[in-house]
């Protein structure tokens, strides 16, 4: 038996990767993308991607090899007016899944270039459900399925919703993928608060006992850096003022990318290139 790969010990000589982790925040997303846009620039590439809710679905089309440009573009495409009334009569993700299948044409998560997570819940147990293979759109569009606005993602029997109330951030996953440095993108613009009482599903559902509020402490224990784009001023529910939620994502990379390259650098994740 190989010991350190039974313990997950690394050694020096061994490939080290770089793993990211987006964030839960429906609209708010556009900040992802600013990000990764800042990243591109730096010639920082990925090795492992994970994602919750809008993080999956970014995150699942940059693993493809979309750009955060690319993926900008393709969203201008969709009609969300169409998918708002289709939600407004199912309350249910069937339409989401297809939109995601045309984007992604219809591929399989282990079939994406970078490895790739999406994380959500069972609705029935509370259990954190991680998609490391299977349709890439069943997947996130289970991730996504923020209660009780839509109806559960039924996958092999279980009832599946956003990874939000249990996993915002999972930074953890990448980590448990062979990430060696992560970076968490957090959406919420929010002051984490360990000790509330009670989360969101508990007033729906206070027999499963999701403990949501906690869903974003093990985001930042598990990250090797945070990334907290100013987004106080938006709502995740609309798109209005996309651009500037854009740059906000692309602002806080930057203002974070020396400590980043510095800490790559270290792992011997990033090479400087001298353009002389």
């Amino acid at each position: 038996m190989n010991i350190n790969k039974f313990f997950g010990i690394k050694k020096d000589n061994e490939v080290k990767k770089l793993g990211l982790a987006l964030g839960s925040g429906g609209a708010k997303g556009m900040g992802h993308l600013g990000a990764l846009k800042a990243f591109e620039e730096e010639n920082i590439k990925f090795d492992i991607i994970t994602g919750t809710s809008i993080g999956s679905i970014i995150g699942s089309m940059y693993a493809k090899g979309y750009s955060s440009i690319d993926i900008l573009e393709l969203l201008k495409t969709i009609n969300i007016s169409d998918i708002k009334k289709f939600i407004m009569i199912r309350m249910d993700m069937l339409n989401a899944q297809n939109v995601i299948d045309d984007l992604m044409g219809e591929m399989n998560i282990e079939d994406l270039k970078i490895p790739f997570a999406a994380v959500s819940v069972d609705l029935n147990s509370g259990r954190e459900v991680i998609f490391k293979k299977g349709s890439v759109a069943k997947a996130v569009s289970a991730s996504s399925a923020y209660a009780p606005f839509f109806k559960p993602v039924i996958i092999d029997g279980m009832a599946l919703v956003d990874g939000a109330y249990v996993n915002a951030i999972p930074t953890d996953v990448a980590k448990e993928m062979g990430a060696d440095y992560v970076i968490g993108i957090d959406l919420s613009s929010q002051k984490l608060n360990v000790e509330s009482s009670k989360s969101f599903l508990d007033e729906f559902f206070p027999v499963n006992n999701i403990a949501s509020k906690n869903s974003r402490i093990k985001g930042y224990q598990n990250a090797d850096i945070m990334l907290t784009p100013d987004l106080r001023m938006f709502k995740s529910t609309s798109l209005a003022g996309s651009e500037e939620m854009f740059e906000a994502g692309y602002i806080e990379a930057k203002s974070k990318m020396e400590q980043i390259k510095e800490d790559l650098i270290k792992l011997n994740l990033y090479k400087v290139v001298d353009d002389k």
